[in-house]
């Protein structure tokens, strides 16, 4: 099995929000009159498969086999991590949290409810991708929602930013809505960067919000040699595209003299779909997303 890891490089216009893994996730609505505010994002993801058809392919960062806590500090060298949730397991809680409030959530329309807690809680290193997983050997762990990247421990004006990032989410819709991308402009006020989790096909990919573009290629391509890890770049965010898309137009730019042989097998089609079809020269992300078509629901 070959380990890929994606990344991609785009903006979001936080009043009208790309669409996100269609049939999974989706933006909780803002309000209709908060101005927008144009962020930088870099998505992360990952893959498993065996050929460059990728049919078999299992998606979503865990599959890189690549630490997000390696590449996060990687990214963000000198800064602190700091994990959050808005409705945490009261039986996994994080040590050292900054943020810890007791609420009880309801469920069902109101018909039940259960215990849950509010916490931000400082992660680094393995703590990060314990976080991601919400396990840890096989035993329940900390789950976060999200990461924010500051300089110093985050205050109140922060943790109040984050509520409305995420505490209207109704993860027991269809698809699920977890995050205000209205609320990330006044994360971003309290933080370098926030780092969301969305929804890949099996598990969730990370996505880094940030007022700057983050000039992250060069180092997300070392992060991911050091883990043994193919990296490819996206046109578009890993969890909207094809990865036999990706792989094929990364196959035809590959230089076997300077880098050897392509890593990626062929399939028995020579390549699926993709193998095909003309390259097409400058085609702009939109094109390539709408291309791409849905993915995830295949």
């Amino acid at each position: 099995m070959v380990r890929a890891f994606g990344y991609s490089n785009d903006t979001l216009d936080t009043a009208s929000p790309s669409r996100l893994c269609r049939g999974r996730e989706r933006w909780l609505e803002g309000l209709p009159d908060t101005p927008g505010t144009t962020v930088f994002r870099t998505v992360l993801s990952g893959a498993r498969f065996t050929d460059d058809s990728a049919r078999d392919a299992l998606r979503g960062f865990r599959h890189a086999g690549v630490s997000a806590g390696e590449a996060l500090s990687a990214l963000f060298p000198g800064a602190a991590i700091y994990g959050f949730a808005h409705a945490g397991d009261p039986r996994a809680l994080p040590a050292g949290m900054v943020l810890e409030e007791d609420w009880v959530e309801p469920l069902g329309g109101g018909v039940r409810t259960r215990p849950v807690v509010r916490w931000v809680a400082p992660a680094a290193g393995p703590v990060v991708d314990v976080m991601v997983d919400g396990e840890a050997d096989g035993v329940a762990a900390p789950r976060a929602e999200g990461f924010v990247i500051v300089d110093h421990a985050p205050d109140e004006a922060c943790f109040e930013a984050l509520y409305h990032l995420c505490g209207f989410a109704d993860p027991a819709q269809l698809p699920v809505e977890l995050y205000a991308a209205s609320a990330i402009p006044a994360v971003l006020e309290h933080a370098r960067a926030v780092v969301l989790l969305h929804q890949d096909k099996h598990g969730p990919a990370l996505a880094i919000y940030t007022l700057e573009p983050l000039e992250a290629d060069d180092t997300l391509r070392r992060v991911a040699a050091e883990a043994g890890s193919f990296p490819v770049p996206f046109a578009i965010p890993p969890m909207l595209a094809r990865w036999d898309r990706a792989l094929y137009e990364l196959r035809l730019d590959w230089d076997a003299a300077s880098f050897g042989e392509f890593p990626v097998p062929p399939a028995d089609d020579a390549g699926g779909r993709w193998s095909a079809r003309s390259r097409r020269i400058g085609s702009a992300p939109e094109a390539a997303e709408a291309e791409a078509g849905a993915e995830s629901e295949e």
